[in-house]
């Protein structure tokens, strides 16, 4: 069971919908700018690309390469 993203606060990032995660492009520590790629899910043949809703630095990324995720389910912790 994977942790959830904590709704309401912003640097918590959810999963937009299942489906795999197919590549990470942040790792701890780094910074990301608001409406950067961090990670791209792969669902029914088509890939979503989840973006930092916010500027800061990631505290943590939950998932790798391979992963199977749920809607909700916890990508990235940005702080």
């Amino acid at each position: 069971v994977r942790p959830k993203a904590v709704a309401g606060d912003a640097g918590s990032v959810g999963a937009p919908m299942p489906g795999v995660v197919h590549e990470t492009k942040v790792k701890p520590g780094e910074h990301v700018a608001a409406g950067e790629p961090m990670v791209i899910l792969s669902a029914m043949k088509m890939e979503t690309v989840v973006a930092a809703p916010i500027a800061g630095k990631v505290d943590s990324l939950a998932v790798a390469a391979g992963d199977d995720v749920q809607a909700g389910d916890l990508l990235v912790n940005i702080v």
